[in-house]
C-alpha cells in the first residue's frame, strides 16, 4: 500500500511539475485600455499560474507590436481597446497571429456578443469581474483547444450554425437539381475522384462526351474546378441513383 501511495504521489507531482513547465513556455498578452486591470492580470498570472512571460498592451498600436514581435500564444482582450472599433481588434490579431487563442473580456458580457465573438476566431469569452482563478482555467483549457463560454451560447452558436448548414444545403440542392440525370451521375463519380476516361468507360460513353457534360456542369453550377464540383455533389441526389442511357 505504501508503494502504491508513493507511486501514485510521484505521478501526480510529475503531472503539476508537467503543467509548471508547459505554462513557463506560454507567452500571454493582457490588452486593455484600462491600466489596473493590465496590472492585476498580469501579476496574478506571472504569480499565480507561473507564466514568466506576459506581456501588456494599452492600445492598438502595442498590441499590433507585441503581436508582432512575439509568438503569443493567448491574447486577454478587454473590450473595448482603445484604437479599435468594436471587434475589429479580433480580425487584427488573427491576422497578426493566426496561431495565437484570444479569450475576449466585456464589461456586460451578452450572449449575441459571445456568439459574434466565437464567429470572428475568439476561444473565450468572459466578463471583466472574472476572478482570476477562473481566467487561469480558462487559459489552460483554451490553450488545450477547448472553448470557453456559457452553455447557453454553446446551445445558441450550434443553433446558428446548423440553421447556415441547413441553407447551404437546400442551395445545392436546388442547384444540382438543374443538372440532368446524367450529369447528376457524372459529377458523383467525379466528386469521389473518378478520371474522366473512368467515367466514361463506366458508363459506356465516349470520353469527350464526359468533358461535355463536364462543360455544361461547371456553367450550370457556376464553378470552375473539378475540386469545386466535388463540394456540390458530395451528397448523391435521388434522381442519380437510377441507371441512365
Amino acid at each position: 500500500m505504501v508503494l502504491v501511495f508513493r507511486l501514485l504521489t510521484s505521478i501526480c507531482m510529475a503531472k503539476e511539475a508537467s503543467g509548471r513547465d508547459l505554462r513557463t513556455a506560454w507567452k500571454l498578452v493582457v490588452a486593455s485600455s484600462d491600466l489596473s486591470l493590465r496590472r492585476r492580470l498580469a501579476f496574478g498570472l506571472r504569480h499565480t499560474y507561473g507564466i514568466a512571460s506576459v506581456h501588456q498592451a494599452k492600445e492598438r498600436p502595442e498590441l499590433e507590436r507585441r503581436l508582432l514581435e512575439h509568438r503569443i500564444s493567448i491574447v486577454l482582450l478587454a473590450l473595448p481597446l482603445r484604437g479599435f472599433v468594436e471587434l475589429e481588434a479580433l480580425r487584427t490579431i488573427r491576422e497578426l497571429a493566426p496561431e495565437s487563442r484570444t479569450i475576449v473580456m466585456a464589461e456586460a458580457p451578452a450572449e449575441a456578443a459571445a456568439v459574434d465573438v466565437l464567429k470572428l476566431g475568439a476561444r473565450g469569452y468572459c466578463a471583466l469581474t472574472t476572478e482570476l482563478a477562473v481566467i487561469g482555467k480558462a487559459i489552460e483549457l483554451v490553450q488545450q483547444g477547448e472553448i470557453w463560454v456559457a452553455r447557453n451560447v454553446m446551445s445558441q452558436l450550434v443553433d446558428e450554425l446548423t440553421e447556415q448548414h441547413t441553407a447551404r444545403s437546400a442551395k445545392r440542392d436546388a442547384e444540382l437539381q438543374l443538372l440532368t440525370p446524367r450529369e447528376q451521375q457524372i459529377s458523383e463519380l467525379i466528386a469521389v475522384g473518378v478520371s474522366n476516361k473512368e467515367v466514361a468507360d463506366k458508363l459506356s460513353i465516349a470520353e469527350r462526351t464526359v468533358k461535355a457534360h463536364l462543360t455544361h456542369i461547371f456553367r450550370k453550377l457556376g464553378v470552375s474546378s473539378r475540386l469545386q464540383l466535388a463540394l456540390h455533389a458530395l451528397r448523391p441526389s435521388p434522381a442519380a441513383t437510377t441507371e441512365v442511357r
